[in-house]
C-alpha cells in the first residue's frame, strides 16, 4: 500500500515538473513571438517610410528632391535648436558671450557658473522640445486640413516626415558634431556640448559627473520616445489618409472582419444611372426600353398553420441562413427592349438581395432559377452549405411594379 502511494506521489511530481516545463516553454515562445512581431512591424514601418519618401529609387526625381529637402532641413533643425537656447538665455537674463552660425554647428558661449541646476537642465532639453513643438504644430495643421478640405499637398507631407526624422535624430546629431569638435571640456572661450552640461554642473560642485550623464541619457530617451510617438502616429493615421494603417489591418486582420463585395455587385448610384438611361433610350427602328420591378417575399410555408406534410417533413432541413430570410424581400429588376411588334426582349436584369447588395444576374429569367440564384448568392455571403434544399419550402408572393403611370399590364412602357 505504501509502495503504491509512493509511486502515485512520484508520478504526480513528474507531472507537475512536466507541466511547469511546458508552461515555461509556452511563455518563452509567446515572448519570442511578441518580440518578433514588434521587430517585423518596426521594420515594415521604417521601410515603408523610406519608400514613401522615394529613397528606394535613387534615379527618380523624387529621390533628389528628397535629398535637397534633407539638406535644407538640416540647417532648419540646427538653427532652431540653438536659437531656442539663445532665446532661453535672454529670457533668464544670462549674458551671451558668443553666438555665431556655421553650416555644421552654432557656437553659443555663455558663463555656465551663472546657471542653476534646473536652468542648465532646461538648456539641455529646450532645443529638442522646440523641434517637437514645431513637429506637433505641423501634424495638427495636417489634421485640420484633412478635416476641412479632405486633402493636403504631397510635398508638405514629405516635408513633415523629413522634419520628423530630423527631430527624432536631433540629440544624436548634436552629440556627434560636438564629439567631433571636442566640446566636452569646460572652457569660457569654447562652448560646452549639450550632453556634458549637467555633468559639469556636478563637477563644479565637487561631485562625480556620472549622475549628470545619467540624467542626460534619461532626458534624451524621453525626448526620443515623445518625438518617435508623434511621428509614428502621424505616419500611421494621417499621412496619405492613413493608408499604412489600412495595410496593417489588411495584413493582420481576420478574414471575417473585412467587407468583400460580390463579384457582380454594383452600387445603387450605378443602378439608378442605368434606369435613367433605359427610360431615355430609343432604337433606330422605334424600339424602346422599359423596366419591370418584382418583389419576392421569402416565407416559410411549413411554419404557417395548415401546412402540408411535405412542408413539415422539410422544415427541419431548412438551414439557419434560410430561416433568417423569412419576411425579407428580394427585388428583381428587369430591363426589356420592346419592339414595335410587341416582342419583349430581355436586355439586363438585377437583383437586390435582402442584405442590401445589388448584383447583375445572367441566365434564365424563370422563378425557379431566380430562387437558385438568390440562394447561391446568400450561400456565398454567409458561407453556408445546402441552401438549395430550402427552395421547395418557400412560398413566393409576386408583386409587379412599373416605372410608368399605367397599371394592370404585365409590362408598362416608359414615358414617351
Amino acid at each position: 500500500m505504501d509502495k503504491s502511494i509512493a509511486q502515485v506521489a512520484s508520478h504526480l511530481e513528474l507531472y507537475i515538473v512536466f507541466t511547469q516545463g511546458l508552461s515555461c516553454r509556452s511563455a518563452a515562445a509567446a515572448d519570442v513571438k511578441l518580440s518578433r512581431q514588434v521587430v517585423e512591424r518596426f521594420h515594415f514601418v521604417v521601410y515603408t517610410a523610406f519608400s514613401e519618401l522615394g529613397a528606394t529609387h535613387w534615379r527618380s526625381r523624387d529621390f533628389w528632391l528628397l535629398a535637397l529637402l534633407v539638406v535644407v532641413l538640416w540647417f532648419l533643425r540646427l538653427y532652431l535648436h540653438y536659437l531656442s537656447q539663445w532665446l532661453f538665455l535672454r529670457t533668464i537674463s544670462v549674458p551671451v558671450a558668443k553666438f555665431q552660425l556655421f553650416p555644421h554647428t552654432v557656437e553659443l558661449c555663455y558663463q555656465n557658473s551663472l546657471l542653476h541646476m534646473s536652468e542648465e537642465l532646461a538648456m539641455v532639453v529646450v532645443g529638442p522640445l522646440t523641434l517637437n513643438a514645431g513637429l506637433l504644430l505641423m501634424v495638427l495643421m495636417r489634421w485640420g486640413c484633412q478635416q476641412l478640405f479632405d486633402s493636403f499637398p504631397s510635398f508638405l507631407s514629405k516635408f513633415i516626415i523629413a522634419m520628423g526624422l530630423w527631430t527624432v535624430l536631433d540629440p544624436l546629431a548634436v552629440f556627434v558634431v560636438d564629439s567631433f569638435l571636442g566640446r566636452f571640456g569646460n572652457s569660457v572661450e569654447k562652448p560646452i556640448a549639450d550632453a556634458a552640461k549637467l555633468s559639469w554642473v556636478f563637477l563644479r560642485a565637487g561631485e562625480s559627473g556620472v549622475p549628470g550623464a545619467l540624467i542626460t541619457v534619461t532626458l534624451y530617451i524621453i525626448l526620443f520616445m515623445i518625438s518617435s510617438t508623434v511621428l509614428y502616429l502621424y505616419f500611421l493615421r494621417l499621412h496619405s489618409e492613413g493608408w499604412l494603417l489600412d495595410v496593417l489591418r489588411r495584413i493582420h486582420g481576420e478574414e471575417g472582419t473585412f467587407f468583400v463585395p460580390l463579384d457582380l455587385e454594383i452600387s445603387s448610384q450605378e443602378l439608378s444611372y442605368i434606369m435613367k438611361r433605359a427610360e431615355q433610350w430609343r432604337g433606330i427602328n422605334g424600339e424602346r426600353r422599359m423596366v419591370a420591378v418584382s418583389d419576392y417575399i421569402w416565407k416559410d410555408h411549413a411554419s404557417q398553420p395548415g401546412g402540408s406534410s411535405c412542408d413539415l417533413q422539410h422544415q427541419d432541413e431548412i438551414p439557419d441562413a434560410a430561416a433568417s430570410w423569412e419576411g425579407s424581400t428580394t427585388v428583381h429588376i428587369c430591363v426589356y427592349t420592346v419592339h414595335l411588334s410587341g416582342f419583349q426582349e430581355l436586355y439586363r436584369r438585377f437583383l437586390r438581395l435582402p442584405d442590401g447588395a445589388i448584383i447583375e444576374a445572367f441566365g434564365d429569367v424563370g422563378e425557379e432559377s431566380l430562387l437558385c440564384k438568390v440562394s447561391t448568392d446568400q450561400e456565398h455571403k454567409r458561407e453556408k452549405d445546402s441552401v438549395l434544399c430550402a427552395s421547395t419550402c418557400i412560398k413566393l408572393r409576386e408583386r409587379k411594379k412599373s416605372t410608368a403611370r399605367g397599371k394592370g399590364n404585365h409590362f408598362v412602357s416608359d414615358k414617351s
